[in-house]
């Protein structure tokens, strides 16, 4: 096979190869703890693998993100070793209050028993993870106030694994924090949380991969960069108010809801001509973006004195 037919194959085989493979890697290391070892161990390596791909696969119409390394880099050590650590102990004791002040205990369920058996956990997790953090990823781009927040992620030009994690803190807490906390104080079985939950995070980890890979019938079932490239597309499909394609990891309540967008031409995805957010530029500067100074008031111009 020549290398020219050998990569013609590999576009369609590899994407769905790597997320079967990090999967299993994922949900083993999980089990190992490794992450309490090294803080972010995970991500990091999800990162650089990600990195691999894109080098060996390019996308043809990628574009130099080498302006905002450094924003990315500050962006990524932000999330993994302050905002999630931060954020969570804000979010645990208030979701924990509510089944404590409605049922004197600390969990919605008394029992993992009570949820079922764990296929059926299993199911529910995925369900629940992926439409709470569909509906928060929607309510971004719906609420003006969240949507000023989310502009930081969107102006970026192009989706690669370095600017997975750039995002204000808060908009950060809102789609990646809270849905787990949430499912942990219902009360289910941490092993289908792992599980469940586990492969709802790598294809939203995978999503932001810029590689010029085809991710085939999974563009049906899940949000593959293929599916999100639209979701940051510059211009908004026409018949879609605020966007696309807001799922996270999952796209069933895109497809039941009806803001999944996906064109294809002779079987292969169609990709968007640019993508960032018109009229608003990339923010390079992650100190400009954790400050909101794109929405601070300007100077006010001192009155002309008369002559």
């Amino acid at each position: 096979m020549t290398h020219s037919r050998f990569m013609r194959v590999a576009v369609w085989v590899v994407f769905p190869l790597s997320i079967l493979s990090w999967y299993a890697f994922r949900t083993y290391v999980r089990g190992q703890q490794v992450d309490l070892l090294i803080p972010g161990a995970m991500t990091f390596l999800s990162i650089g693998f990600m990195i691999i791909l894109e080098q060996l696969f390019q996308y043809d119409r990628r574009q130099s993100q080498r302006r905002v390394l450094w924003r990315d880099l500050s962006s990524t050590l932000m999330h993994i070793f302050v905002t999630g650590n931060v954020l969570r102990a804000v979010f645990v004791p208030a979701v924990l209050f509510l089944p404590e002040f409605l049922f004197g205990r600390s969990l919605f369920f008394a029992s993992t028993a009570d949820l079922g058996p764990f296929w059926l956990q299993f199911v529910l997790v995925i369900l629940l993870q992926s439409f709470m953090r569909y509906s928060i990823h929607r309510l971004q781009h719906t609420v003006p106030l969240l949507w000023k927040l989310h502009t930081y992620h969107h102006t970026v030009s192009d989706i690669r694994a370095s600017n997975l994690l750039v995002s204000h803190p808060l908009d950060y807490g809102l789609r990646n924090v809270l849905p787990p906390v949430i499912l942990a104080s219902v009360g289910f079985d941490p092993s289908a949380i792992l599980f469940g939950a586990g492969l709802v995070g790598v294809f939203s980890t995978f999503s932001h991969c810029g590689a010029g890979l085809h991710a085939g019938w999974l563009n049906k079932i899940f949000v593959t960069p293929e599916v999100h490239r639209w979701h940051h597309s510059i211009e908004i499909p026409e018949g879609h108010k605020y966007g696309v394609n807001y799922g996270v990891g999952f796209a069933l309540w895109d497809r039941l809801l009806g803001t999944y967008y996906l064109p294809c031409k002779d079987g292969i995805p169609v990709q968007p001509e640019k993508l960032g957010v018109a009229g608003i530029e990339d923010e390079s500067n992650y100190l400009k973006m954790f400050f909101l100074t794109r929405y601070l008031p300007g100077p006010k111009e001192l009155p002309k004195q008369e002559a």
